[in-house]
């Protein structure tokens, strides 16, 4: 049982902490029925642990005065910081690490980034952990990359939080608040490490990585069931980010043709695989779409595909593009379902029914929900 958060009302990022955890649970499933239960059967939602379950915490921090630093997230739909001194969504290393930089951070004299003005230097920080609790990243984000008396800093921070194994900074002058493109190492690696189904992966600090371990690996492995894979199948794995999904899978495939347009994600991807001993899963970084058609035309045969793209959902362009390239069984990774049933509904007309819906609760307390579908290619094709 989640104990009652006392910042909900000034953030607002929590939508459902008014609700008992069963009835969020109650919430999603409907709304997976509501959007998709016409085009096939939905199955109860997966619940989760719905607290402390966040594995990448991010903090913006604001000076009140010149004793008192706060820091928390920018309340919804607005740039102004909303305090919490103990997110429950996030581990408890977080929030403490978050109160260390405070006191750290007014020490240095380090003046917040007031989005307002434009004056202040700190923009955020984030902090990711593995999930057995080994390694734990702290990257600190700032308007620009000078740093002054970085090394002291670090130092203290790394004495009054052991736990930590890397620091790094990075760089940002654009919106995005959180990650900037440069990387300054600071201390460690500059990654951390963590497991998937047996399987290791390298996160570096702009890496997408599901923020919900224990449940992603219950996707992941309902995914896995759901494409009923042999051993001699050539896999598609479509928006692969830095290859989870499609290295999770590659013990039950002859081959992985995977593909995503980040570049940064591809090399990540590379490694992974390195890490793993995986040599049976290629990644492209391309659109998806062009990379679809050229394996069309290079009469490329592809026996199952599994797709998770961003919640914005796949062109139209690319499920034709997937159409075409024929393969049995389509699983469809969601984080929207409304955009999903849109995409369904094309694959529909593409030959393909939709067969089955599995909801994950990947984000407790938040309006946010997880889908698996499977899908079937049929004999028939409308269009």
């Amino acid at each position: 049982m989640m104990k009652k958060c006392d910042a909900h009302r000034r953030c607002n990022s929590c939508q459902l902490t008014n609700l008992s955890y069963e009835e969020q649970l109650k919430l999603k499933e409907n709304l997976c029925r509501k959007h998709l239960g016409t085009l096939c059967r939905v199955m109860p939602i997966t619940p989760s642990e719905p607290s402390r379950y966040r594995n990448k915490a991010q903090f913006v921090f604001r000076q009140t005065d010149k004793k008192r630093m706060e820091s928390g997230i920018y309340k919804s739909g607005t740039m102004t910081v909303a305090a919490v001194s103990d997110c429950l969504l996030c581990s408890e290393r977080a929030n403490e690490i978050a109160h260390v930089l405070r006191r750290l951070f007014l020490s240095f004299k380090i003046r917040p980034y007031d989005p307002y003005t434009g004056r202040g230097w700190l923009r955020s920080v984030t902090v990711r952990e593995s999930a057995d609790g080994k390694d734990t990243m702290v990257c600190i984000t700032g308007t620009d990359a000078v740093f002054p008396a970085k090394a002291t800093f670090v130092s203290a921070l790394k004495k009054a939080c052991p736990s930590i194994t890397t620091v790094v900074l990075t760089e940002c002058k654009t919106k995005n608040l959180f990650i900037g493109k440069t990387t300054a190492l600071l201390f460690g690696e500059g990654y951390i490490t963590d497991t998937l189904l047996s399987k290791r992966f390298l996160i570096s600090p702009s890496s997408f990585y599901q923020i919900n371990h224990d449940q992603c690996e219950r996707l992941y492995q309902k995914a896995i069931e759901l494409l009923s894979l042999s051993g001699s199948e050539t896999l598609l794995d479509a928006y692969c980010g830095v290859g989870t999904i499609g290295i999770c899978c590659s013990d039950h495939a002859r081959q992985v043709l995977a593909v995503e347009q980040n570049k940064d994600a591809v090399r990540d991807a590379v490694k992974n695989a390195r890490l793993n001993g995986v040599d049976n899963i290629r990644f492209v970084a391309a659109d998806a779409k062009d990379y679809l058609k050229e394996l069309t035309e290079q009469g490329e045969k592809i026996d199952a595909a599994v797709i998770d793209p961003p919640r914005a959902g796949c062109a139209a362009s690319f499920l034709r593009a997937l159409a075409r390239l024929s393969p049995s069984r389509i699983v469809y990774v969601s984080c929207n379902p409304e955009t999903q049933a849109r995409d369904l509904f094309v694959l529909g007309r593409l030959g393909y029914k939709a067969e089955v819906c599995y909801p994950f609760d990947m984000f407790p307390q938040t309006k946010h929900v997880e889908t698996v579908v499977l899908m079937i290619r049929t004999v028939t094709e409308k269009g």
